[in-house]
């Protein structure tokens, strides 16, 4: 099986497409409320979650 391969701002425009896309919010704003319990139905957005997974923890995007 071929491996897919991102960079960074590859992964951060899939998750704002998805987000937007599926909710009409920024992913940013999904994985705070992912991370506080306050996501409701996370699975619609399972994507974007593991995609944010990828990044580094301390990556900026987590910042603002």
């Amino acid at each position: 099986m071929p491996t897919l391969e991102l960079t960074r701002d590859e992964i951060v425009a899939e998750m704002e497409r998805v987000a937007h896309a599926r909710r009409g919010a920024s992913a940013a704003e999904l994985i705070a409320a992912y991370r506080a319990g306050t996501l409701d139905d996370p699975g619609q957005v399972g994507d974007v979650l593991v995609l944010a997974g990828l990044l580094d923890p301390a990556d900026s995007y987590f910042a603002g």
